[in-house]
This record gives C-alpha cells, sequence and structure tokens, in this order.
C-alpha cells in the first residue's frame, strides 16, 4: 500500500503532516512526497539537502517534479500581492501546464491514498497543486498547509472560498471570526518576514474578507478526521521539522519546534467524498 502526499514546496508536506507521515511508515507502509516546485533561486540546492534530510527521517521516499518556483516560472515579482492575493483564472495557462506535469506524475506512482494541500494561505503555487484534485480518481485527500493554517480562521477562511461541505454542513461566512483572524495574522512570524509592514493592513484585510463570503457551493464534500501520534512519531516528527534549518526563523521565529509536537498535538486531513 503506497500513499502519496504532494508538496508544493521542499517542506509544506512535512510542515503540515509530519506525524501522519511517520505514523504510516511506522506500520510498515510505503509513503512516498512528491514535491511539485523543486527548482528555484540559488537557496534550493540547499532546500532539497534539507528535505531530503527531513524525509530520511520519517521513513518516507522523497520525488522532486522539478518544476520552478512561481516567480521565476510565471515571471512575476516575489510578492505577497503576486502569490498571494492574485486571483487565479480558469484558463491560466501555466496552472494548466503545471496541472499536467503533476497528473502524470501522480499516475506513475499509483498510490492508493493521495493527500494535496488545502490551499490555506492562498499561496497561487498551492491553489494550482489543490485544483489538481480535479482530475483525479480515487481516494484523495486534503491537509492544512502549516503553518499557515495555525493562524486562527485561517482554514475557515479558504473552506469559504472552495464553497465547501465539511462533515455534512456548508462552511458559513463568520464576520465575527475576521478581527481574531487579523489579531493572530498580525503576531505570525511568516507574516512578517514575507509581508513588508507598509502594506501589511491592506493585504491582511483582502485575506480576511473571505470569512464573510458565502463562496457558490462547488460540489466538494469533505469528510474531516484528526489525527493523534504516539511519542514516538511525535519527537521523529519535530526532528523533522527542524531539518529545515535555513526556513525555520522566518517560519516559525524563535519558537522552540519540539514544544509544538507536545500533547495535545494533532494533524487534520479533509477526504473527499466522491
Amino acid at each position: 500500500m503506497t500513499t502519496l502526499v504532494v508538496s508544493p514546496h521542499l517542506d509544506d508536506a512535512v510542515l503540515s503532516l509530519p506525524g501522519f507521515i511517520r505514523a504510516r511508515a511506522l506500520r510498515g507502509e510505503q509513503v512516498v512526497v512528491l514535491t511539485v516546485f523543486s527548482e528555484g533561486d540559488a537557496g534550493h540546492a540547499t532546500r532539497r539537502v534539507e528535505d531530503l534530510a527531513a524525509l530520511a527521517l520519517l521513513g518516507a521516499i522523497p520525488q522532486h517534479l522539478g518544476l520552478r518556483d512561481a516567480p521565476l516560472r510565471r515571471g512575476v515579482a516575489s510578492s505577497f500581492r503576486e502569490l498571494v492575493l492574485r486571483e487565479l483564472a480558469d484558463d491560466d495557462i501555466d496552472a494548466a501546464t503545471v496541472t499536467r506535469a503533476l497528473t502524470l506524475a501522480i499516475a506513475a506512482i499509483d498510490a492508493s491514498s493521495i493527500l494535496l494541500p488545502l490551499g490555506v494561505g492562498e499561496h497561487i503555487d498551492h491553489r494550482i497543486v489543490h485544483a489538481a484534485h480535479t482530475g483525479l480518481a480515487g481516494r484523495v485527500g486534503f491537509y492544512e498547509d502549516r503553518p499557515y493554517a495555525l493562524i486562527e480562521h485561517a482554514v475557515r477562511a479558504r473552506l469559504l472560498r472552495l464553497g465547501a461541505v465539511v462533515d455534512g454542513a456548508a462552511v458559513t461566512p463568520c464576520p465575527a471570526a475576521v478581527d481574531e483572524f487579523l489579531a493572530a495574522a498580525r503576531v505570525a512570524p511568516h507574516i512578517h518576514a514575507y509581508l513588508p509592514a507598509d502594506e501589511r493592513e491592506l493585504c491582511l484585510a483582502r485575506l480576511a474578507a473571505a470569512l464573510t463570503l458565502a463562496a457558490p457551493p462547488s460540489g466538494l464534500a469533505l469528510r474531516s478526521e484528526r489525527l493523534g501520534f504516539t511519542p514516538e512519531a511525535r519527537s521523529d516528527a519535530a526532528r523533522a521539522v527542524q531539518a529545515y534549518a535555513s526556513q525555520l526563523a522566518d517560519l516559525f521565529g524563535d519558537e522552540d519546534i519540539a514544544a509544538r509536537f507536545a500533547e495535545p498535538y494533532a494533524e487534520r486531513i479533509y477526504w473527499r467524498m466522491d
């Protein structure tokens, strides 16, 4: 039995699902982590080495698809506005090209379960990879993109944008959550690292607006599953995340990574109901 976890970038799968990946490996199952955008600037050589080390700690099999990050691939600025706030048209040529390459790579692996990012945080690469699910049959699930999903109500905002039904209930707008979302986002290390102070409030307000709007029903029905893990799996998960040394400061600031994996640490998967 093979489980495939599709990672947009060289850390997303491990940051989001380290416990799940390690628990499956400890059960003797084969877990393949396919990184889609594994090429980029000069720093990607270091990041690929970190990724291989992290996946070795979890007992997963790495595959790098070799596509380039959005700024190089799409010819856009490496800015929050371009990568997060830019809408993705239905006829986007780049997205179609990525989807074709990704679909072929997934078919070659022949996995019994496929996990894709939910797209929390709205990074364009995550949204493109998420949308590939429409061309996939079988057991497909979505993981919460971390650390972006750690911002309060960020997952709800993404589910609203998707027009999803979760556990039989439509996700409804919650204007009262906007202030809590903004307060959490303003202190998130990755927001400070990637979003200039003079643009921060305007950009965050645009993200928060998703909490006040109901998207048309999309037909995407999901079943949520909360996963807890043994102390061994949680310890190995922490070490794997720590392997991404070049990214930790921007993503987590001075947070004690090991402490994140103490009880009641959990991960959540949203399984597509076909």
